[in-house]
């Protein structure tokens, strides 16, 4: 029986594009670091052998030197083995981060526990001093295969092997479950069609677990295959049961099914709120539903928050001053509103009953007409009439 711990798309220098603020890109970005020790508290009290990373250990190629320190640095203090793949992100061909003398130097220094497998070729975990076992790496030599990594496991002779359990490290996406929906999409990486791993292709009866990366939720994809999702979630969840910020405790041996479990290892909230204004009174309602969803914390939750319904003018600008205190506190707040905004009986009557200035009456019962008309210029008409209010009555 061997137990190891899968994870995969840490994607370590991560630049955030998409969040404004330096400072709070620098949260993110070292909330991803963080991760990492508690990834290794979960291999102590788990007794995990090693650890698995099923490629994308960097974000880019070339990531900064400071990355690269700082990454060897998180790796060595975990104090047990840790064996790498290159994914599409950090892909291992010939001239990549994985050969250059910085790396090399500082992994040596400061991660002497670190092993890149850059070869498609059996890794005998003994020969590292860990119990029996193989370990049958496919790293991506490029960012875009256009061949199955897992292709030359198809002719491989498992013989040396027979009662050893046989693990496959691989970075892609499953045939069936990819392309447009693949986990390594998201507002800064666009799709890919390459990268494709065909699991029906490899010999049956011969592989105990497939740890793969590159979706960025857990998914099981069959029996003995998994994707680990990130152990610090870095998007928006797209469904509902998509878990991420966790890492696959594994427990494995040979002919037998894998016994993966997850445990917790992220530290950042990602929500996804919907909210529609039938009333200004559901202005209050969305107060509580953020209160519930992020308390009082500051600097440690992401919204994407969609808004829908009316408001009167009076609440729209209360909402306003809610979102300017949610951009403040969150490490980002994406916000899709498509609330209308239009003056209630109240602040209407404010317009189209001023004796004492019966233009701008005269201007309000029009913009109204247009309002209530549905006309193409009603939107128009909306904004003017909250304009108008604005210059008129607010001022």
């Amino acid at each position: 029986m061997l137990r190891f711990l899968h994870t995969a798309d840490w994607q370590l220098g991560k630049p955030y594009a998409r969040v404004s603020d330096p400072d709070k890109k620098a949260l993110l970005r070292r909330a991803r670091l963080s991760a990492i020790e508690r990834l290794g508290a979960v291999a102590r009290e788990q007794g995990a052998a090693f650890i698995a990373v099923a490629g994308d250990l960097f974000d880019s190629h070339q990531p900064t030197r400071a990355d690269v320190s700082a990454t060897c640095s998180a790796i060595g203090a975990l104090e047990l083995p840790v064996l790498v793949i290159p994914g599409n992100h950090d892909h291992g061909g010939a001239g990549s981060l994985w050969q250059e003398s910085y790396f090399l130097e500082e992994s040596q220094q400061l991660a002497s526990n670190l092993t890149v497998l850059l070869e498609r070729t059996p890794f005998d975990l003994s020969q590292i001093g860990l119990p029996a076992g193989v370990l049958l790496p496919c790293p991506l030599l490029r960012k875009a295969e256009p061949v199955d990594p897992t292709a030359w496991l198809r002719q491989l002779d498992f013989s040396p092997w027979v009662d050893q359990p046989r693990i496959v490290l691989a970075h892609g996406s499953i045939h069936g479950f990819g392309g447009e929906d693949s986990g390594d999409t998201d507002d800064e990486n666009p799709p890919v069609a390459t990268n494709r791993i065909d699991l029906n292709a490899l010999p049956a009866g011969e592989i105990d677990y497939i740890a793969l990366g590159d979706w960025h939720g857990l998914k099981q994809v069959s029996p003995r295959a998994w994707y680990s999702g990130c152990h610090e979630m870095d998007r928006f969840p797209r469904a509902a049961d998509y878990r991420s910020g966790q890492v696959l405790v594994v427990t494995v041996e040979r002919a037998a099914v894998p016994e993966p479990f997850p445990v917790p290892t992220g530290g950042i909230r990602w929500h996804q709120l919907e909210h529609r204004f039938s009333s200004d009174d559901d202005l209050d309602r969305l107060e509580e539903r953020l209160r519930d969803a992020i308390g009082p914390r500051s600097n440690e939750d992401l919204l994407l928050l969609e808004l829908d319904g009316s408001l009167s003018l009076a609440a729209a600008a209360r909402l306003q001053d809610l979102l300017q205190r949610l951009e403040a506190r969150l490490l980002r707040l994406k916000l899709r509103d498509r609330t209308s905004v239009a003056p209630d009986e109240a602040e209407l009557r404010q317009l189209t009953e001023r004796a004492g200035d019966p233009l701008v009456a005269r201007v309000a019962q029009r913009l109204q007409q247009l309002v209530e008309q549905g006309e193409a210029e009603g939107e128009l008409a909306r904004m003017a009439l909250r304009e108008l209010h604005r210059a008129c009555v607010t001022n």
